[in-house]
């Protein structure tokens, strides 16, 4: 065979491979596929009635810790109002602030409007990392799988110097009833999510379950929703520039405890 021969085999061959590997992977995500969760997405409280945001446990069973923590963070002792929220608190279906949700095959970013922390979710087939190597953070590690219609996600390794999981300010869709008990998740949270579309994909709802014995002799669940909000755009938002002191729950601007 001719050198120039040979460069047409090799070039045919390497095109036949990557057609028959695009094809397979076609294939692969045909019969596999995922929902589509992709873009913006805005809570709204209870406005639709057949997807209502449960409520936070009015009387969480706190430890002898969690009850003193739950206290502090009522007073002006506490996390400043410019501090990163958890991830529960990210996908508590608030309607104040949007997500978006940017989905890749081995990693989803969540974006909360309010925050500048991004969420990384990753769906990749790695586990947590060691014990002695998970670096706490204020989002924490999350890792994901799907089972079917459903986006299953577990989330370790949060450091416990985040704002309250149900936020600060009273009477909103966030916290519920007024002056309700501020829910604090220390450095031995663990979080687990459902999420799924609902609606016929107009809606995304998370299921959460809070496990923290740190914080709660026993562990709690609440159902939170989000719309899809094809028509709306992210904005850039920095909460030093828009502090609310006082509409958060705190007299003064404090450091992290």
């Amino acid at each position: 065979m001719t050198p120039a021969l040979r460069v047409v085999g090799v070039v045919a061959l390497a095109g036949a491979f990557a057609l028959g590997a695009a094809s397979c992977s076609s294939r692969s995500e045909a019969e596999n596929p995922v929902p589509d969760i992709w873009g913006v997405w805005i809570g709204f409280g209870d406005a639709n009635p057949d997807f209502r945001n449960t409520p936070y446990p009015a009387s969480p069973d706190f430890t002898e810790w969690g009850a003193a923590e739950s206290a502090r963070l009522a007073t002006s002792i506490t996390p400043g109002e410019c501090n990163p929220w958890p991830a529960a608190m990210m996908m508590s279906g608030s309607n104040l602030f949007p997500i978006q949700i940017l989905q890749g095959p081995n990693v989803i970013a969540v974006h909360y409007e309010a925050t500048t922390q991004p969420r990384r979710i990753y769906v990749d087939g790695r586990s947590h990392p060691a014990e002695d190597e998970l670096l706490p953070t204020f989002m924490g590690h999350s890792i994901g799988r799907w089972e079917g219609d459903t986006l299953v996600v577990d989330t370790v390794g949060t450091n416990g110097r985040a704002r309250p999981i149900n936020g600060y300010i009273s009477g909103s869709v966030i916290s519920g009833p007024e002056n309700p008990p501020r829910l604090p998740g220390s450095d031995q949270l663990h979080l687990t999510e459902r999420i799924r579309l609902v609606g016929d994909g107009d809606y995304l709802e998370d299921t959460m379950t809070i496990d923290d014995p740190k914080t709660y002799r026993q562990a709690w669940t609440v159902t939170r929703h989000w719309q899809r909000r094809p028509d709306i755009d992210m904005q850039e938002y920095a909460c030093t520039d828009n502090r609310r002191p006082d509409a958060e729950g705190q007299g003064q601007q404090t450091d992290l405890p």
